[in-house]
């Protein structure tokens, strides 16, 4: 009677394990769809950080090639060679006004007594030192970075 009993149960139990495995087993595919959708929606943030990157990438190329364009409109010899000469020339002529500042000032410091050396750190203070700083890295320090950005990407 016990076995009758206990066959009874055991069947009566292991008729419902297939449906609790079912259960577990949609619980993890599930899970497993949720993380799916979760990778592809990273992966579509990812390509559209991509393509803007890649929209502007290319609007800075147009706009490059749009002023080599602009700069390479022939208008005569005379007409080109003023047109490349007016940064050069302002370049010059703004150096040669500091230059004259800076030796007049130490001309009239040493003109009151003091020495070069004190005329020279007098004239050469952190708004000179950053103006050059600003100036040298205008001119020289686009290459760098740019070098330097490409090498780290």
């Amino acid at each position: 009677m016990i076995t009758t009993l206990l066959g009874s149960v055991l069947g009566f139990g292991t008729s419902f394990l297939p449906e609790v495995l079912n259960y577990f087993k949609a619980g993890q595919e599930h899970k497993h769809k949720l993380e799916t959708m979760q990778l592809e929606m990273d992966l579509m943030a990812k390509r559209s950080e991509l393509q803007l990157d890649l929209l502007d990438k290319q609007a800075g190329i147009k706009e490059t090639e749009g002023l080599y364009k602009h700069d390479s409109i022939d208008a005569g010899g005379f007409i080109n060679a003023l047109r490349g000469s007016v940064r050069p020339v302002i370049t010059y002529i703004f150096f040669a006004l500091f230059v004259a500042i800076k030796v007049t000032a130490v001309i009239a410091i040493m003109g009151r007594g003091q020495d070069i050396g004190a005329a020279l750190s007098l004239i050469w203070d952190e708004s000179t030192a950053g103006l050059f700083a600003a100036i040298m890295s205008f001119w020289f320090g686009n290459r760098a970075v740019s070098k330097y950005v490409r090498n780290v990407k």
